[in-house]
């Protein structure tokens, strides 16, 4: 058979098309991949079989047909092959095609040994066409394989998409094995995988109805370009559900069990059950059905079935009806699906069967982890705690591979099933060594005392689970996953395990620095540092400072965690603060307008202004409850007070309201306040920082005075709760709960000081106002003093003498008038909301609502020194004051504040900087009005009367602010 200028395709599949070249002028083309191939050892040509993928080319003119080329006369039996030779390749080396076949120069010719040379090339997929040449040599015969490479795919475009990324569509392509990708081998089938891979992807997005048409061009000499020509179509949303046959529970129920398909909205409510459509998807379809079958069988329906869905697509929307600025009701194309079920029986428990069971002595006691007793409802979700509870119970006493298997046998012509458990318990295993990784500061020993386990203990798994929870809630690694945190090494000749911990430490330092400028509320800058790692031993050192117009304040802290290696903390802080207090720029900040113009015109001695120092200590203990998140501590504080008043109107504030019990006024300097606080906390928050689960409940006593000495007599009591846990719809979000509640008062006469009362406002509780912004507002009575006017309205004046010289001096009168002062509450009650969203790296969004109200439910804890009234009523009698302290209507209501907060996790801060806008629903925008009591027949003219009723008697603007955006660094809770 002759070899010579023949080509050949054993598998005979049609290669895709090359660019169409002009005609030669004179010899006739040789042969391309588009024409017939041939095997060179067949005499009949092969069969040309049409490709699976349909590609777009543009028209190409007819190619001619090859043309038979003379044959060489046949070699002659027993000659020599005198060299082998590869023309075309030009990526593959001719060294790597001659180690590919068997023949060798030196051989008899041989027409078998090329055929299996030739398949021995073609198989490789490297090439498209491959020819057989032979022409005699000086001592035998050379054979040329004539090669034609396969075509390189240079890039991959995708016109017309716009539902998903690029680099989504790489993701799927990895998922699904398409193995399409530049720089490789050009192959129809993986196209067309392609293809079928984008359709899938397109249509989970809602696009049903997409094309994708695969063009392939040529690139010269050997290489392609294949685009992927898309039409998304219109999107698919889901319309109407209905459930067919369900007569046990509503279609709203059923529908309510569709997760992936169901539509967005408020659940469980009415009327927005159903905002927002979701895009339809049959393979969400398939799994929402399985969910429906898992609802109906945790409820007793244990042979319920889904039947074949109907789906009706159908233009519908754009009529009617819709909320404003919401796209619902929207015209476009929806997909009606109608589900029929079956649910068949409501099934209870008959007998429950335990075999395998060796750890309890009666079997049947087993069945109380279930939650069901025979003859009630067979309900699978129980089964399956029951199971997971079981589980549980047996690794606490070291079977860590029992594996309990659940059996069910219906009984014919009943509604009643049988149960069977049959367990393998495994072997019970104890600690052989705990060893530790990755921690290059934390000293060993600091971890082990958080482990509540021991070399030679029973391998205890929810012991095991407590300890990296423990361990978590020291903030010195990064989050420790149950499943991952450690290496567990099982011995079974031994029945012992080994267990690696492995930790990667967080940075031990947290440096904080804040500040801000305000041409009301003036400046500030704030520091501080703590390292809650000190020397690797779980000592916490900190320093704060801020110097600002209105604060300043040092503090230095050290926490002991484990005195002597016992489960006891010791502490202690020292401070030094100065407040001072402008009732001008206060009243500002409250308002949200600059007020001290206003304030000015009243006189500088009739503002209350003053300067609180105060020096002092703490130290506290604790120590947690064997073996559990409980820890009960107390903490003794001793502070030094001293108060400077700069006006006369902060004098009388200070020395006649009533909080000593005593006649006469209340000392300035020297209030010692000697106090004692018991806590009980119970904490099981899996992070100090970023905690994704558990709660903590606070509860604390503040008892001041009596047998501690000091000359402030309170008590008050603190109720602290957090909760936080992951949202059921999404993995990774994370809902946030707090709630507190304080409150304080007087005992044994005496009332709660000025400086012990309640505030609120600001980023640690409701985010939307002013820090310390939130208090009730109030008047005291006091005295003032006002210029007497003639009667058209012009100053009074009298001669004085002032150093040695006769000058006219205004007169002025002592008139009754009523001081207003923000006093602050005795009674707090504060709730916060948070929904954190993890955006990108340490970034999370978090919408939130704080709502709280600070009131004064102890009226009678806020008066007026008796003999401060009994001398103002002598004064005036006129004016009837009672001592009491009058609180301005409407001030004491609710506050909320809801907005969005941005956190970004610092890597050296070691804490969040926040970013957020606020906006408040619930405010206090009103005009304060103080008591008149001054009377008209104690005044000279009207004249006077006016002025002093324009001075003490105006009405105060206090509107405070609608929105606020803030940065600062830290939590609220």
């Amino acid at each position: 058979m002759p070899l010579a200028a023949q080509t050949g395709d054993p598998q005979g599949q049609q290669q895709p098309p090359q660019q169409q070249q002009p005609p030669p002028a004179q010899p006739p083309k040789p042969a391309t991949p588009q024409a017939p191939a041939r095997n060179p050892f067949e005499t009949a040509p092969l069969v040309q079989q049409p490709s699976q993928l349909p590609l777009q080319q543009p028209a190409q003119p007819q190619m001619e047909a090859p043309k038979p080329t003379v044959q060489a006369p046949p070699p002659a039996t027993g000659q020599t092959i005198e060299a082998i030779e590869f023309r075309g390749a030009r990526r593959v080396p001719q060294d790597t095609l001659k180690a590919m076949i068997y023949s060798k120069a030196g051989d008899i010719f041989s027409e078998d040994a090329l055929r299996r040379d030739f398949m021995a090339l073609w198989n490789t997929s490297r090439f498209d066409d491959i020819r057989l040449e032979t022409e005699p040599g000086k001592t035998g015969l050379i054979v040329t394989f004539v090669v034609t490479e396969r075509r390189v795919i240079r890039s991959i475009n995708y016109e017309g998409i716009h539902t998903v990324t690029v680099s989504e569509i790489l993701d799927r392509f990895k998922e699904r094995k398409v193995g399409l990708s530049v720089e490789s081998q050009y192959d129809p089938d993986k196209v067309q995988r392609a293809v079928v891979a984008l359709k899938d992807f397109l249509a989970e997005r809602g696009r049903q109805y997409a094309t994708v048409e695969p063009q392939v061009e040529q690139i010269p000499p050997s290489s392609l370009k294949i685009t992927f020509n898309v039409k998304e179509g219109p999107k698919v949303k889901v319309g109407d559900i209905e459930i067919q046959g369900n007569s046990a529970f509503s279609n709203e129920w059923a529908v309510r069990q569709m997760k992936e398909l169901h539509p967005y909205g408020v659940p469980h409510s009415i009327i927005l059950e159903s905002l927002f459509a979701k895009t339809y998807d049959e393979a969400k379809l398939e799994m929402d059905k399985q969910r429906l079958v898992e609802a109906y069988t945790d409820h007793g329906y244990f042979t319920a079935k889904v039947l074949e869905e109907t789906v009706s697509i159908v233009p519908k929307g754009g009529k009617g009806w819709r909320l404003p600025l919401i796209k619902t009701n929207s015209q476009g194309i929806y997909a009606d699906i109608t589900l029929p079920v079956e649910e068949g029986r409501l099934y209870h428990l008959n007998n429950a069967t335990f075999a395998g069971v060796k750890l309890f002595r009666e079997p049947s006691v087993v069945l109380g982890f279930f939650g069901m007793k025979k003859g009630d409802v067979f309900s699978t979700e129980k089964l399956r705690k029951g199971i997971e509870n079981l589980r549980k119970y047996y690794g606490m006493f070291g079977y860590i591979d029992f594996v309990p298997e659940p059996s069910f046998e219906p009984v014919p012509n009943t509604d009643n099933i049988d149960l069977t458990i049959t367990a393998d318990e495994g072997k019970q295993f104890f600690i052989r060594r705990i060893d530790f990784s990755g921690n290059t500061t934390t000293r060993d020993k600091v971890i082990r005392r958080e482990l509540l386990l021991d070399e030679g203990n029973i391998f205890n798994t929810q012991l095991w689970d407590y300890s990296i929870l423990r361990l978590n809630q020291l903030g010195y690694f990064e989050m420790l996953k149950k499943e991952d945190a450690a290496d567990i090494k099982r011995n079974p000749q031994s029945n012992t395990v080994d267990i690696t911990l492995k930790v990667k430490e967080r940075g031990k330092n947290s440096i904080g620095l804040n500040g801000g400028v305000s041409g009301i509320a003036g400046s500030f800058v704030g520091f501080n540092y703590s390292t809650n790692n000190f020397l690797g031993l779980g000592e916490t050192l900190s320093l704060e400072s801020q110097l600002g117009t209105r604060m300043r304040n040092v503090s230095l802290g050290f926490t002991e965690p484990y005195v002597f290696d016992r489960q006891i903390q010791l502490g202690f802080v020292v401070y030094l603060r100065r407040f001072s207090f402008d009732q001008g720029r206060e009243a500002s900040i409250l308002a949200g307008q600059n007020l001290i113009p206003l304030y000015n015109q009243l006189g500088s001695q009739n503002l209350l202004n003053y300067v609180q120092n105060s020096h002092g200590f703490s130290v506290s203990a604790s120590t947690q409850l064997r073996r559990s998140f409980a820890r009960v501590g107390i903490t003794y504080g001793y502070d030094i007070s001293n108060v400077t008043t700069l006006t006369t109107a902060a004098s009388n504030y200070f020395q006649y309201i009533n909080f000593s019990g005593v006649a006469g006024p209340n000392s300035l300097n020297g209030i010692h306040t000697s106090h004692i606080v018991p806590s009980y906390t119970y904490n099981t928050v899996n992070h100090p920082i970023t905690p994704t689960a558990g709660h903590s409940i606070f509860f604390s006593l503040d008892f001041a005075g009596g047998p501690l000495g000091g000359n402030v007599d309170t008590l008050g009591a603190t109720v602290d709760g957090k909760y936080f846990k992951q949202a059921p719809w999404h993995k990774g979000h994370i809902l946030a709960f707090h709630g507190m509640s304080s409150v304080v008062t007087g005992y044994g006469g005496r009332y709660i000081p000025p400086f012990s009362r309640r505030w609120m406002g600001g980023e640690q509780d409701i985010r939307g106002f002013e820090i310390w912004g939130i208090t009730p507002i109030a008047f005291i009575p006091t005295a003032s003093s006002v210029n007497v006017l003639n009667s058209d309205g012009t100053a009074r004046t009298q001669k004085v003498i002032s150093n040695g010289a006769i000058i006219s001096a205004p007169v002025t009168m002592a008139i009754p008038s009523y001081q207003l002062i923000t006093p602050g509450g005795d009674t707090q009650l504060l709730g916060n909301f948070e929904y954190r969203i993890p955006i990108v790296g340490p970034v999370v969004l978090a919408p939130f609502f704080d709502a709280g109200v600070d009131r004064i439910l102890r009226a009678s804890q806020l008066t007026v020194e008796s003999s401060r009234i009994s001398d103002l009523n002598a004064q005036f009698p006129q004016a009837g004051f009672d001592g009491k302290v009058y609180i301005a209507p409407g001030t004491q209501k609710p506050r909320a504040s809801t907005g969005l907060e941005i956190q970004v996790m610092l890597p050296v801060v070691n804490a969040p900087f926040r970013v957020y806008f606020a906006y408040n629903p619930s405010t206090v925008r009103e005009y304060l009005q103080p008591p008149i009591v001054a009377d008209r027949s104690s005044f000279p003219n009207a004249a006077t009367f006016t002025n002093a009723v324009a001075s003490y008697g105006q009405q105060y603007p206090f509107f405070e602010k609608r929105t606020m955006f803030r940065f600062t660094i830290g939590r609220t809770f």
